[in-house]
Order: structure tokens, then sequence, then C-alpha cells
């Protein structure tokens, strides 16, 4: 609850209090009861003093007619304007402060129903003749904390531009059901706007998933495909280890497979370190087919078959024997 409302119906207690007592019987006594509530400078809301059985109790036919003014008297300072009770006949007159109350609270109303609020058109509602005293009401209306406003006397028109007000103002009962109309409506627009929210929500949500989808696919290709290019890796591997780990002499055409032992490259070595360009049978190229590759010639002794083929060829050995022999030493 608003502060003002709550200091507002804080102050007409007292008054409720006294409208529901047994001593409150006469009509005469209910008027003066509504006088001084009217006229007491902190009260502006009278809902619940005209909802008392005593005040309601001024509808009877029994009332006397010149009470009969005063409901209808609490009924425009409830809800109803300045102008209203210019306009209603029969009413008693009021005393300054009641006037000073209700052009307060009829000030209320205007600034939420006049646009622009122009100085000229509240002193025409108000019946308030020079700007001044215009000023000086909305002026009491500021510190009494029933709005806030600025006064712009300078501008064309002079203007009042209020940017709150107090919620003090009862409802009207035939305004209810005008109330309930504006409400349904805007309760029907909310749920219109609640409803594309909720669906606009609903497809965001959807494309999302679609995207979700989307990258777990390409991300499960892009796994199978690297998993393509490491096992056919591992294959190129195991067939091709034999070649790559061949080995080839030094002038290139002679190969020698993975799968030579370390004595074949032992020999190989060995020969290469002694090697001095000629070979068994004394001509470039020629391999000796017998020996693996050796060019070194051992005497095999008397009975061997190369002795007993020609002298000539004895001799020739013997020769290479001691050109070998000589460049080793």
């Amino acid at each position: 609850m608003d502060q003002a409302h709550a200091r507002a119906l804080e102050a007409l207690q007292p008054f409720i209090h006294v409208a529901n007592s047994n001593s409150a019987t006469s009509p005469r006594f209910v008027a003066n009861l509504i006088t001084n509530a009217t006229s007491s400078p902190n009260t502006y809301v009278f809902a619940e003093l005209l909802e008392t059985p005593t005040v309601q109790a001024l509808r009877s036919a029994d009332t006397p007619e010149e009470y009969k003014g005063y409901l209808k008297l609490l009924e425009i300072f409830a809800w109803g304007t300045w102008e209203e009770y210019q306009s209603t006949p029969n009413l008693p007159a009021l005393k300054p402060e009641q006037e000073l109350k209700l052009r307060l609270l009829s000030l209320l109303t205007l600034s939420t129903t006049l646009k622009p609020l122009t100085y000229q058109s509240l002193m025409t509602s108000l019946s308030i003749s020079s700007p001044s005293e215009l000023e000086s009401l909305v002026t009491k209306a500021i510190y009494s904390s029933l709005i806030t406003a600025r006064l712009s006397p300078a501008t064309n028109p002079p203007t009042v531009h209020v940017t709150s007000v107090a919620p003090l103002r009862d409802v009207r009962p035939q305004s209810v059901a005008t109330m309930i109309a504006i409400l349904t409506e805007w309760k029907n627009r909310c749920g219109g706007v609640i409803g594309g929210i909720e669906a606009e929500i609903a497809r965001i949500k959807m494309e999302a998933e679609k995207r979700r989808a989307k990258e777990r696919a390409r991300a499960e290709l892009l796994e199978r495909a690297l998993n393509g290019w490491e096992g056919e890796d591992d294959t190129d591997g195991e067939s091709g280890g034999g070649r790559r780990g061949g080995l080839r002499s030094k002038d290139g055409k002679h190969g020698f497979g993975g799968g030579a032992g370390p004595g074949n490259k032992r020999e190989f070595n060995a020969d290469h370190d002694d090697d001095d360009g000629y070979w068994d049978n004394g001509s470039d190229g020629a391999g000796d087919s017998g020996a693996g590759g050796s060019r070194m010639d051992i005497d095999e002794g008397a009975g061997s078959s190369s002795r007993a083929g020609a002298a000539g060829g004895t001799g020739a050995r013997q020769a290479k024997r001691i050109l070998n022999m000589g460049k080793k030493s």
C-alpha cells in the first residue's frame, strides 16, 4: 500500500469508529460526522466511511430532505470532482477547508485525465480566477505528497507538468464494469504476447537442436575419415618395411635385402676396404664366380683342380699374390 494512502486511511479511522458506535443514530449527527471528516486536513479517502450502515441510512425515505444531500456530498469527495459538485443541485454549502480539500482531490483526477494540463484548463475546471491562486493550490498538493509536478509559467501556454499522482481517489461503482472490461482486454493481450514468446522460444530450441545434430554428424564423419587414414598408414608400413630396410652398395648397383644377415654386411665392408681396383682374373668389372665377391687368392695345394688345369695359370696367380702382399705391407 502507498504511504500516502496508508496515512489517509489512518486519519479516517476515528470517523469510522464513531460511525459504527451506537450513539450515531440521528441524521443530523451523521451529517455533522460527514462534515468533520471531509474538513479534516489529512483525510483523502472516504470509501470506508461511505460503506458504513450509519451513513448508508441517509438513503432512507424517512431522512429529512436537508440531510439527504450529505450522502451525495460524501460520494463526490470519494470519487467526484469540483465540477460535479458545481453541477449537482441541493448539496450542502462547503466550508473553506472543504473547498480546498475538494479542489485538491479534483486536481488528482484532472492530472490523470486532462492532457495537456494547462493553466487555463485547470483554472476553468477548479473555478480559480488567477494563475497565482492555481500555483498556490499546485504547490499545496506537491508539499502534501499528493502529486509530483513542475510548474512552467513561462511556456506558451503555461503548463503544469505532473509526473506522478498518489492513489487516493476511490473507484466510482459505475466504473467497475468498464475497469473489468479494460483489464480483461489487457489480460488477453498479455496472453497473446506470452504465447508469441513461447512459440519463439520453441523455434529457437528446435533450431539449436538441428545445429547440434549437424555438428555431431560432422564430427562423426571426421572421426571415421581420420580412422580410415590411420588404417592405411599402418598397412603401408607393414607391406613396405622390407623395401625400406634394404641396403645398397656404394656404387648403387648392388642391393641387399632386408633379410640379409650380419655376416653378409661384414663381408661386404671387408671386401670394399681392401679394394685395389683389380679382380681375380685381372680385368675390370669381372667377378670371381666361386669366391662370392672376394679378391684374395689362396693357394689350395697340389691336388687342386685349378692347378691341374694349366701351368701358366699358376704363375699368374702367384704374381697376383705377390702384388697383393706388397700392397698390404
